[in-house]
């Protein structure tokens, strides 16, 4: 597996796994919005046999790096590739500190969180249309 940044020319299929992944949810990334983040050159993806099967979007922030959206493709999920896409990821941000917002009912995120070092550091009441949500930090 390849993990690396995306191009203009990726928009497309990485527009397609949200939309397989985050059907129906508000918070959704446009085409558009892939297009903005591939020049900002904080969304790196995950490449299988030449198919893109995930990605992961980081925000700039002032002084720390906000994961805003991961993403694998349902059919490729259980084979690490997330924890490769966090690995390598965060290796080429060049920030300390780590934020993130999760599902509080995402067992499976949090423990893959956890694993790399994130902390819950604060629960985050109605952050989603239905549920509350768990804000995560990491520092090295």
């Amino acid at each position: 597996m390849i993990i690396e940044k995306t191009y203009a020319y990726d928009v497309q299929a990485l527009h397609q796994i949200e939309q397989e992944v985050f059907l129906n949810e508000p918070f959704a990334l446009s085409q558009a919005s892939f297009y903005y983040h591939v020049k900002k050159g904080m969304l790196y993806k995950a490449v299988l046999d030449g198919v893109i099967v995930g990605y992961i979007l980081w925000l700039r922030r002032k002084n720390s790096y906000r994961l805003y959206s991961l993403a694998i493709k349902p059919e490729y999920r259980g084979q690490n590739i997330a924890s490769q896409l966090l690995s390598e990821s965060l290796k080429m941000l060049d920030k300390h500190t780590f934020t993130l917002e999760v599902r509080k009912s995402n067992s499976k995120a949090i423990a893959l969180y956890e694993k790399f070092g994130f902390k819950i550091k604060k629960e985050l009441n109605s952050y989603y249309d239905n549920e509350d949500g768990l804000w995560m930090k990491l520092e090295r």
